[in-house]
């Protein structure tokens, strides 16, 4: 009776481990293929062992072999994708933990478009008052993507962020940046300034507020997430990038109210899961720029991409790629601190 007792025992842990293995090896090929093939091969090796604790015990040193290598592919100028073209620039950044996860091209000197009407608003926050009311200028006579006003319009500091942000208007742009220092170029002094002396940016000069080609206006990508990276964190201007659509209203030189309904251009917003916005640029010289925010349960993805022929391609490319590797990572190491945590924790495979 007691021999058959323990034939019974030692039968059940056979099966216990031949089921955990089975678990583990669908489980993780399902989370991340490259763990996958590192687990695989630990299962096929130790397979003959019919210890859980054992296996288990074991398994802690494998997975925490595999968590600390994906930790160095997704540190600080890791690996770029192999999805992006080469020639494209973008540096994907944690913000919670300040951390770059990937970059391509971060520190080549790039046109910004009108992703830095990002740094524009910082400024602009800083030096007025959403109710103040500006009397334009001369200066919103430009071109590009504008909202149409016209000298001697008068029009409140909320209406000209939500076109300079909704729209990317360069003529709000131009209004805000006369207003707060008296000119462009003065302005634009004021921009290299902030950027390099607050924010810590090395390698950008802006020579305008709105981001049209100008030689001598350049950034690159790791100085604009920097910039991004300030961005996200004023709430104040988060709420207008965050608008899929917006109406403002301005009053001409005659008193006459005029109204304008806009609609954002950047067409991830509210379409990818998680996206809160930013900025979208595109030039001749800029190509395709995008700057991404994404906020989700378990994390928070800052974007930057410039010099793309096929900017929300790439973007969700990047974007996917990443939060696989990160819950990969993740539940590499939540495995490695508690083995036992496979088995009780629901949802993992």
């Amino acid at each position: 009776m007691n021999y058959r007792k323990r034939k019974l025992i030692r039968l059940r842990k056979t099966l216990t481990v031949f089921l955990l293995c089975i678990l583990l090896l669908v489980g993780f090929r399902y989370l991340s293929p490259l763990n996958a093939n590192h687990l695989a091969s630990f299962i096929e090796a130790n397979f003959k062992s019919f210890s859980l604790a054992t296996l288990l015990s074991s398994q802690v040193t494998s997975t925490s072999i595999n968590s600390s290598a994906i930790s160095a592919s997704t540190s600080s100028d890791s690996s770029p994708s192999t999805h992006i073209t080469q020639g494209v620039s973008y540096v994907l950044v944690d913000p919670e933990a300040n951390q770059i996860l990937k970059s391509q091209n971060a520190d080549l000197h790039r046109a910004p478009a009108s992703t830095l009407k990002l740094l524009t608003g910082l400024i602009a926050e800083e030096n007025l008052k959403e109710t103040d009311i500006i009397r334009v200028g001369k200066e919103v006579n430009i071109e590009g993507s504008k909202l149409g006003l016209s000298p001697g319009d008068e029009i409140s500091v909320q209406n000209l962020l939500t076109a300079l942000y909704v729209h990317s208007a360069n003529d709000a742009a131009a209004a805000l940046a006369v207003k707060i220092s008296g000119s462009i170029p003065e302005f634009a002094q004021k921009m290299n300034n902030y950027a390099s002396t607050t924010l810590g940016c090395q390698d950008s000069h802006f020579t305008n507020p709105h981001g049209l080609p100008d030689p001598d206006q350049y950034t690159t990508a790791k100085d604009l997430s920097i910039i991004a990276n300030h961005f996200v964190q004023n709430e104040k201007l988060m709420k207008y990038v965050q608008k899929t659509s917006a109406q403002v209203q301005w009053k001409d030189v005659q008193g006459k109210s005029h109204n304008a309904d806009l609609q954002n251009t950047n067409l991830l917003l509210r379409v990818y899961p998680g996206d809160l916005g930013l900025k979208t640029g595109t030039t001749t010289e800029a190509g395709q720029c995008l700057v991404s925010y994404v906020k989700r349960p378990d994390g928070e993805l800052l974007l930057v991409l410039l010099g793309s022929e096929q900017r929300y391609k790439d973007s969700i490319t990047l974007l996917d790629e990443t939060w696989a590797e990160q819950r990969s990572a993740a539940a590499l190491r939540g495995l490695s601190k508690d083995p036992k945590s496979l088995i009780s924790s629901p949802g993992i495979f």
